[in-house]
């Protein structure tokens, strides 16, 4: 027989005396404060044990498996891997930029469709500036017309100029760099000059077009310009024109031509673009390797020890090549899906990489803590208790990310849609292989290690102890001795609390101060020749804005003529249109009309005389390519498509560009055309801009709903309704000092940043829910929780936030807009999101967080009932338990109760001491959760 040892402080009669006190109150407090709290505690402990223990049993369950059988575990995982890498064979990318970025309905892709589907534009554009301190200069001019000699011989796949030249502007049209003559001098240039100014006659009309910085004296002669302009027009359906371009981009900006002593040359075409920003990506892919170079060594360096058998040089590589299994597996699974690859999916490794690098370090702290508890116990009960401890932990992190771009898949841009799909799936099969492929790997490792097997060669150690250097956790020492120590002090919890008040007072008002600008070459390194030539053309020639069309149906041109003429003196009224390149044909054509004093009686004479003036007139003739015909344009046909091409000035700023193209917009609905007429206006170009309109809504919905559903899964896999409350607001407070940083570094709300700040939605859960489910579990008063939660977690949040930085840290280099982009948000993201969930979440969780439920329930329960205590016999030793809320210590006659004993975990985890840990948990969860009969085991 063995006595039952009742803790200090809680002998049979001070439970009387307590009985006889309460029943004197007991009908006076039955419906009092203190009552409605405990009975809300005693539920929140129902809760949270049956759930919590059901949920843990099941990730113990899966941990002892994979334990037990980890070569296996292993290969099917690789097996799924495999089946859903299929998918890859119906890899989609290369869809049109109206395709990934427009929404369905929206009406510029309705415009866009219409276009490809009525009037298909056959046109390339290049264009070269010749900037000169006198571009008017006999010798400057002499280089400008041996330039077009060399552009004229250019022959690409036995394709030429003159086969593949819509139309340029030049002053040489007839003349060549050989035919101006030697004793050309400067006077005679200004005198023709100014002439062709003043002439419509001459040759050199439209020259004020193309000349910028002209000079004149006072007799109103042009005496000098700074730059001119010329432009070509290439055949798009010709198959050569690609690569006839880059000939002619080679022989204007790399040719061995000796220019006249400040003469610079500028130059771009349709390709220039997506050449040089694929030279962008190309160029820092680099670098963003490297970065991935960095991690691998850091993971190296921090999940092992520095000592021949405790390395884990191989469980980091498996670890990381974790990422390449969740790239096969998501992206053929989307692919199946029938989703595309879009252009800033390339990002998505990094994202991976980071949130398993997260992953690894807690499932393996959670390992190294439970081998020091219980280290007597075999390998497979191990892996199940550590996989059963940071189970919930990553689960909480890993739905929480997957719900906030589940949200994205909701969007209205297909491409964004398309990467919250990847990203969504990514983080779901990331989740997988951690929990079965890692665990295998972990497992085997643990194998290699009990051996005594060095991680290198695996060569067997027979006499090894480790160095005493290698058994030091620096970063755990830190969190232990130094940092959760002090961070409980009220000075320095007044001090965090402060600072991150200050910062996100500060940052809230910059978020308010933040512009919707976006330029496309931004995205272009600042040297790339098609910058040079976008800084000139904006310096000399701010009208030559951005090109577009309107395009017209089915329309009759004799009987809408007053429409077709309001419309044209609207467009030539609009302030945001080049009126120097508005040129319409019918309008036109009526001048030529009045000009021949021809009369107009009937649409058939209309149709008659367009004939005329469009086939024999040479100003006609400009106008076939801009009109499609249902016949050759003779006898009986109609005018099916019209374009009527314009130009936009200079626009600098996303509300300009909208104002712009709605001005365009409404001057077509004001048309009021009949049914079977249709009039849009498109432009390449809208593409963009229309885009840096939705995505700022965009933004802030899937912020908002995000965040929402972040709460909703927190709270259900968490169960503590403050925890919860505090996680988020860490999670509102890192997004607004994330947003607000941006104004510090100069960004503003477009594509690639909005596309960031959503993905850094999902790193900031990361940084506070294992803090916050860690609190939860965690014994004592608010500040003994919040330390032990610092001490067991803090350590792999802190690993897991600095691998993600050392993955950009190398873009902070870069002289790329975009890439260093990413490294100033996602090094904010870290350390806002690290500042927020290791300081500000523990500080007030040990001062507004939850109570220890299930301990205050079982302090009631004491206080509530006397507990009748038996004698009970055990064979040999000792163990401890909660019965009916009493602890309760049971000694046999071989043994005396230990200093060293505690109650049972919470949850059914691996941070309680003594020999209590030889339970098995599944059984410690049911003694938890089952009211076992007073004084037994």
């Amino acid at each position: 027989m063995c006595p039952v040892v009742v803790p200090a402080g809680r002998g049979a009669g001070d439970m009387e005396a307590g009985k006889a006190a309460r029943s004197s109150s007991s009908s006076s407090a039955s419906f009092g404060p203190q009552r409605i709290r405990h009975g809300y505690m005693k539920c929140m402990s129902l809760v949270r044990t049956q759930s919590g223990n059901r949920i843990e049993r099941m990730y113990y369950r899966l941990g002892l498996t994979v334990g037990r059988w980890p070569l296996l575990t292993c290969v099917l995982s690789l097996l799924m891997a495999a089946v859903c890498g299929s998918g890859l064979l119906q890899w989609r990318a290369g869809m049109s930029e109206v395709d990934l970025y427009m929404p369905r309905g929206s009406v510029v892709h309705e415009a866009a469709r219409f276009v490809e589907t009525n009037f298909r534009e056959d046109v390339r554009y290049e264009s070269v500036i010749v900037e000169a301190d006198d571009v008017l200069e006999p010798s400057v001019l002499r280089a400008i017309a041996q330039l077009e000699d060399d552009i004229k011989a250019t022959r690409v796949n036995d394709v030429g100029w003159e086969d593949i030249c819509i139309r340029y502007t030049s002053w040489f049209q007839e003349a060549s760099a050989t035919g101006l003559p030697d004793n050309l001098t400067r006077a005679d240039v200004q005198r023709v000059v100014t002439k062709g100014l003043r002439s419509s006659q001459s040759v050199l009309t439209d020259i004020s077009s193309i000349l910028a910085g002209m000079k004149t004296n006072a007799k109103g002669e042009v005496v000098s310009a700074k730059a001119i302009i010329f432009n070509w027009l290439l055949k798009e359906s010709n198959l050569t024109a690609p690569t006839w371009e880059q000939e002619f981009l080679s022989r204007v900006l790399h040719s061995n031509r000796t220019k006249p002593k400040g003469v610079n040359v500028y130059a771009v075409a349709t390709r220039s673009y997506n050449d040089m920003l694929a030279q962008v990506m190309d160029n820092n892919m680099t670098v963003l390797f490297a970065g991935f170079s960095l991690i691998i060594l850091y993971v190296i360096f921090m999940l092992g020890r520095c000592n021949l058998i405790q390395q884990r040089i191989y469980l980091s590589l498996l670890g990381v090549s974790i990422v390449g299994l969740t790239i096969l597996t998501s992206y053929g699974f989307c692919f199946y899906m029938g989703f595309f690859f879009g252009p800033v999916h390339p990002i998505l490794p990094f994202l991976l990489l980071g949130i398993g690098v997260d992953d690894m370090f807690v499932i393996c702290d959670c390992l190294d803590h439970v081998t020091r508890q219980h280290s007597n116990l075999d390998i497979p009960e191990r892996i199940g208790r550590a996989v059963q401890t940071a189970g919930i932990s990553i689960t909480v992190t890993s739905f929480t990310d997957i719900v906030a771009f589940a949200i994205g898949i909701t969007t209205k841009m297909p491409f964004l849609q398309s990467f919250c799909m990847f990203a969504a799936t990514g983080v779901l099969f990331l989740f997988i292989f951690e929990v079965t492929f890692f665990v295998g790997c972990l497992t085997l490792d643990e194998y290699r290690s009990a051996g005594k097997r060095e991680g290198c060669c695996f060569i067997k150690l027979k006499e090894w102890k480790p160095n005493a250097m290698s058994q030091k956790n620096y970063v755990y020492d830190a969190f232990s001795k130094y940092i959760a120590p002090t961070l409980m002090k009220t000075p320095v919890k007044v001090l965090v609390i402060t600072t991150t008040l200050f910062l996100v007072a500060i940052n809230t008002w910059c978020v308010l101060q933040i512009d919707q600008k976006f330029d496309p070459t931004w995205y272009l390194d600042e040297a790339s020749y098609p910058i040079q030539f976008y800084k000139k053309l904006n310096e000399y020639f701010p009208k030559y804005g951005k090109r577009a069309g309107v395009y017209l149906t089915n329309i009759s041109y004799y009987d809408d003529a007053p429409k077709m003429h309001l419309l044209s003196q609207q467009l030539r009224r609009n302030q945001y249109l080049n009126q120097d390149n508005i040129k319409i044909w019918y309008d036109d054509f009526d001048k030529w009309l009045k000009i021949r004093k021809h009369e107009v009686e009937n649409e058939d004479d209309y149709k008659g005389y367009l004939s005329e003036y469009l086939i024999f007139s040479k100003d006609g003739q400009e106008y076939l390519k801009d009109l499609k015909f249902s016949s050759f344009p003779f006898g009986e046909y109609n005018i099916t498509t019209t374009h009527l091409p314009i130009q936009y000035v200079m626009l600098n700023t996303t509300e300009q560009q909208l104002l712009a193209m709605s001005t365009v917009f409404d001057t077509l609905n004001s048309l009021n055309l009949t049914k079977g007429q249709h009039a849009v206006a498109y432009s390449p170009d809208y593409i963009p801009w229309y885009t840096n309109k939705i995505v700022g809504e965009e933004l802030l919905r899937n912020l908002g709903l995000s965040i929402l559903a972040v709460a909703v899964v927190t709270l259900l896999l968490i169960q503590e309704i403050q925890i919860t409350f505090w996680v988020i607001i860490c999670v509102i407070f890192t997004l607004a000092d994330l947003v607000g940083s941006m104004y510090f570094f100069g960004l503003t709300i477009e594509i690639s940043t909005s596309i960031m700040v959503l993905l850094c939605t999902g790193l900031t859960v990361d940084y506070a829910a294992h803090i916050g489910y860690e609190f939860s579990r965690m014994p004592g008063d608010g500040n003994e929780r919040a330390m032990g939660a610092l001490r067991h977690m803090g350590p792999a949040v802190f690993n897991g936030g600095f691998s993600t930085f050392l993955a950009f840290v190398l873009l902070g280099f870069s002289s790329s807009y975009i890439f260093t982009t990413f490294f100033k948000l996602f090094t904010s993201v870290v350390v806002f999101g690290c500042f927020h969930g290791l300081f500000f979440l523990p500080v007030m969780l040990s001062w507004l967080g939850p109570p220890n439920y299930e301990a205050s329930v079982h302090q009631n329960n004491v206080d509530d009932q006397a507990v009748v205590l038996k004698d009970i016999t055990i064979p040999n030793g000792h163990c401890v338990s909660n019965v009916d809320g009493v602890e309760v210590s049971l000694v046999t006659e071989n043994s005396k109760p230990s200093a060293d004993h505690h109650p049972l975990p919470q949850n059914g985890g691996s941070h309680g001491g003594g020999t209590h840990g030889e339970i098995n948990p599944e059984s410690e969860g049911m003694l938890q959760g089952q009211k076992k009969e007073q004084g037994k085991w």
